[in-house]
């Protein structure tokens, strides 16, 4: 496809420069019809103007026709003829300009107007019957001069309504590409940006997922050259990520197994011998052995602790979220630790109602496991463990608060990571550590994660994931 030969920043130019080419040539398209009209309106100016000197004229030379040749008929001096004949020249010549012109009705005014001054030429060299002849032609020259007034007034008005219409439609037509070019502006605005910003919004969802542990994702995609490299770099990422789960996989499993081996054979050792099963011991080899017994026993809990760490860590599984009732999730927990709770005379209080969230059955089972066995653990005798469980707009919660000996500020950030233990319980042996920090990987497999908050007394923890 076109995209993979072109960078992100050589198609946003492109973007803007075809995003602004509409709008100017829409200016462009406006300002030649502006033209257009500025030159009809010239014309029409100029064409007014000729006609109102055409009108002007007729008026003077009519008038000083009619004038002279009065004054010739009565004084016959050589003079009045002479002025006579040449304002008659003038209105032959003003019949001559109304015939050019291309109003039909102006062209026939014309032609009338040549004949009257062919009758005149012949009456101004003296012809019979001249008094009645002269009367006639003074008045067949106001009709004309009446005529040229009202078809001056008709064309202009004609000319005038013609200017108007093509105003009218030029206007129109400027506000037609105005908004067509808006509208296409912005259709081509949101189809560009959707080709840039899909690309963009595919790739931050596969980091996004990549980020929750989902593995061997396809990478290709229709995108600029840039992003496409940019999506190549993660595709080898995701690979590497996926050979050190692996190989992360493989070596907890081969260290753990390697290392249950000999610490069975020295716990089985050490149980023969604080049975004193091989014979007695002295009460000093007594408390050695003890002592090597309990370590023995805390370093083979830790180590059951990293194989189930490392099974938990299903970061090549999808999730499975579906509606659960947490409530009957946290009952089913309880019962399976009544002993516990029973040995330190400890209450549990969960929610009255039932509370369905969405949530991955397996894993959220597990992190209700861990945070009632850490509350247990640290809670003192005869203490109350509250369970609450809640949605709010954006995510859904759970809360696990005890009565125990809380803990430091310092240490709200480091419960979390893998092997800390933090300060044991009076008569409690030292836990794995690896409890809360499952706790962790878990919510954050769900998109979400856990957090410590601030109580009167005891600890309160909360884990959250969105809706």
């Amino acid at each position: 496809m076109l995209l993979r030969h072109l960078s992100f920043k050589t198609l946003l130019v492109a973007s803007l420069f075809v995003v602004t080419l509409i709008p100017s040539l829409a200016l462009v398209q406006t300002w030649w019809h502006l033209q257009q009209l500025a030159e009809l309106v010239e014309q029409s100016q100029k064409q007014a103007e000729g006609l109102a000197e055409l009108q002007r004229s007729y008026a003077e030379q009519s008038d000083l026709f009619e004038r002279s040749t009065r004054q010739w008929n009565v004084l016959r001096e050589e003079a009045f003829a002479r002025t006579g004949k040449q304002a008659l020249q003038s209105l032959q010549q003003l019949a001559g300009h109304l015939q050019q012109l291309n109003e039909v009705r102006l062209q026939q005014l014309g032609g009338r107007l040549a004949e009257w001054c062919v009758k005149s030429r012949s009456l101004l060299q003296g012809a019979a019957g001249a008094a009645e002849a002269w009367s006639r032609q003074y008045e067949e020259l106001s009709r004309l001069g009446n005529e040229l007034d009202s078809q001056v007034k008709r064309v202009s008005a004609a000319r005038r309504l013609q200017w108007d219409g093509s105003l009218r439609e030029k206007r129109q037509q400027a506000d037609r590409v105005a908004i067509l070019s808006l509208c296409l502006a912005v259709v081509l605005g949101l189809l560009l940006a959707w080709l840039l910003v899909r690309p963009l919004q595919q790739l931050r969802d596969k980091i996004g997922r990549l980020a929750q542990g989902q593995r061997g994702q396809h990478w290709d995609m229709s995108a600029p050259a840039d992003i496409l490299q940019l999506a190549a770099a993660l595709r080898e990422l995701d690979g590497r990520l996926a050979r050190l789960e692996q190989d992360k996989a493989n070596f907890f499993r081969h260290v753990s197994h390697e290392l249950k081996t000999p610490l069975a054979a020295i716990q089985e050792a050490s149980s023969l011998l604080h049975d004193q099963i091989p014979g007695p011991l002295l009460p000093s080899q007594q408390e050695i052995v003890g002592i090597t017994l309990s370590n023995t026993r805390l370093l083979r809990q830790r180590v059951d602790a990293l194989l189930q760490h490392d099974a938990a860590n299903w970061l090549e599984r999808p999730l499975s979220m579906a509606a659960h009732d947490v409530r009957a999730l946290l009952q089913q927990a309880a019962a399976a630790m009544q002993p516990l709770l029973r040995q330190k005379k400890l209450q549990l209080q969960l929610p009255e109602q039932a509370v369905v969230l969405m949530v991955d059955q397996e894993k959220f089972r597990t992190i209700i496991d861990n945070l009632l066995s850490n509350a247990i653990r640290f809670s003192p005798e005869n203490g109350l463990i509250s369970v609450e469980a809640g949605r709010s707009a954006d995510h859904s919660w759970l809360v696990v608060a005890d009565q125990g000996c809380g803990i430091a500020e310092q240490e709200r950030s480091l419960i979390f990571q893998p092997f800390y233990t933090g300060q044991v319980p009076a008569g409690e042996l030292p836990g794995s550590g690896i409890g809360l920090t499952m706790v962790k990987t878990f919510a954050q497999l769900m998109g979400g994660d856990v957090e410590s908050l601030p109580a009167a007394q005891g600890a309160r923890l909360r884990v959250w994931w969105p809706s």
